[in-house]
């Protein structure tokens, strides 16, 4: 019996590892992709394209 309870152990804890992973790697990639659709943005508008006023000293 104690062997039996053993192995629905550790089956579930397998389980629940590979679940907790799939769900880290999904958050992973949807931060990879807002970060690079809010990359995207801000060379949409052309930021880098502002001229930039100089101090005359």
């Amino acid at each position: 019996m104690s062997e039996a309870v053993g192995f629905v152990m550790g089956s579930f804890v397998l389980a629940m590892a590979t679940v907790f992973v799939a769900a880290h790697y999904y958050r992973e990639q949807m931060r990879r992709k807002l970060l690079r659709r809010l990359d995207h943005h801000r060379d949409w508008w052309d930021w880098g394209s502002v001229p930039v006023r100089k101090e005359c000293g």
